[in-house]
């Protein structure tokens, strides 16, 4: 063999054991992707024990339409952080007579993006939705936002379309 060959074999097993070290995980914990370490750590720098974020849900019929508002406010003492990990920012699901008649995010597919909106104290995130067309009926709708980190920041409201 000559010394071209035998070098070239060596860079060729020290590439092979280069890639195997990337892909085997040796054991070792793997490193936790930054949204497992935002959550983790969020929950206790957020201060979520000092206040919380308040959601609230409205409507407003205008023209036979049904403009529904929902709010999530920072009540706690400092900022907090919201974080999205898809283009899903809220959900919702609108039931009519007991039955579910519409949810948002059914049949839909959202980007996969990771963003992170901080929420100074008094400040709020704004969604609102248009329903129109509605039969009539007793409706509920159940709305809440995309972050598992406050699964509390979710609102109720019922409403009569005569």
């Amino acid at each position: 063999m000559g010394k071209g060959r035998i070098i070239g074999l060596i860079g060729l097993a020290v590439g092979v054991t280069a890639i195997g070290m990337l892909f085997s995980g040796n054991g070792e914990e793997r490193p936790k992707a930054k949204d497992d370490v935002s959550r983790a750590k969020s929950q206790v720098e957020r201060g979520m024990i000092a206040g919380a974020l308040e959601p609230s849900l409205t409507y407003e019929k205008k023209d036979g339409k049904y403009v529904v508002t929902f709010k999530v406010k920072n009540q706690t003492e400092r900022m907090q952080i919201v974080t999205f990990t898809s283009g899903k920012k809220y959900d919702y699901i609108l039931y009519r007579d007991g039955k579910k008649v519409k949810q948002f995010s059914e049949g839909k597919l959202f980007t996969q993006i990771y963003e992170e909106r901080p929420l100074k104290q008094g400040e709020a995130l704004v969604f609102k939705e248009t329903f129109t067309d509605l039969p009539p009926g007793h409706y509920t709708l159940e709305w809440w936002l995309a972050d598992k980190n406050w699964p509390n920041a979710k609102a109720t409201i019922t409403f009569t379309v005569e």
